[in-house]
C-alpha cells in the first residue's frame, strides 16, 4: 500500500511513497510505474504491447501512470499500424479510454492552470478525420476543450466549418 508524505513548505504538497524493492526502502514509483519502466523499448508484436499495458493497468498506481501507459500503447501501436491494420480499432479503443480516464478525473494540470497535452483528443479526431466523420471529430475535439487542450480550438472552428458546409450542400 502507498503511504501519503507531507512536505511543508510554503505551498503544502504531498506525494505518495510505495514499498520499494529491498526490505524497509521506499520508491515514489508506483508498481504500475515500475513496470512501464521495465519493459522494453521495442516490443516486436503489437499484440504483446496491448498485454504489456493490460498488466499495467492491473497494478496499483496513479492516474498519470495508466495515462502515460495507455497513450505510449497507442502511440507505438498507430505508429507502427501497418504492419496490423486491424489494430486501429484498439488504437480508437485506447484513445476513448484514455479520455474517458481524464473526463472521469479531469486532472489533468500538471501545474494550476497548465495542462498536460492529452495526444488521445488529437490522434482520435484526427483519425476520424481523415475518414471523414467529421461529426466525431469534432464531439473528440471539443471534449479535449473542456480538459484545456485549447490547442485543439482552431480544429474545432475548422470543423464546425467543414459540418457547415456539408450541411448546406446537403439543403441545396
Amino acid at each position: 500500500m502507498p503511504q501519503k508524505r507531507e512536505f511543508d513548505t510554503d505551498v503544502q504538497t504531498h506525494h505518495l511513497t510505495w514499498p520499494g524493492p529491498d526490505e524497509g526502502s521506499t520508491t515514489s514509483a508506483s508498481p504500475a510505474r515500475q513496470h512501464t519502466s521495465e519493459r522494453p523499448n521495442e516490443i516486436q508484436d503489437l499484440r504483446r504491447v496491448l498485454q504489456e499495458l493490460y498488466e499495467v493497468l492491473e497494478l496499483p498506481g496513479q492516474l498519470s501512470d495508466y495515462h502515460f501507459a495507455i497513450e505510449s500503447a497507442y502511440k507505438t501501436i498507430y505508429e507502427r499500424r501497418r504492419e496490423d491494420l486491424a489494430m486501429l480499432e484498439e488504437v480508437e479503443r485506447l484513445c476513448w479510454l484514455d479520455i474517458e480516464l481524464s473526463e472521469a478525473y479531469a486532472r489533468l494540470e500538471h501545474k494550476p492552470g497548465t495542462f498536460f497535452r492529452a495526444l488521445a483528443f488529437e490522434g482520435l479526431a484526427s483519425l476520424y478525420e481523415t475518414e471523414g466523420d467529421f461529426a466525431a471529430a469534432l464531439e473528440v475535439a471539443e471534449r479535449g476543450m473542456r480538459l484545456g487542450q485549447e490547442y485543439r480550438a482552431t480544429q474545432v472552428e475548422r470543423l464546425r466549418a467543414i459540418l457547415a458546409a456539408l450541411e448546406a450542400e446537403d439543403m441545396q
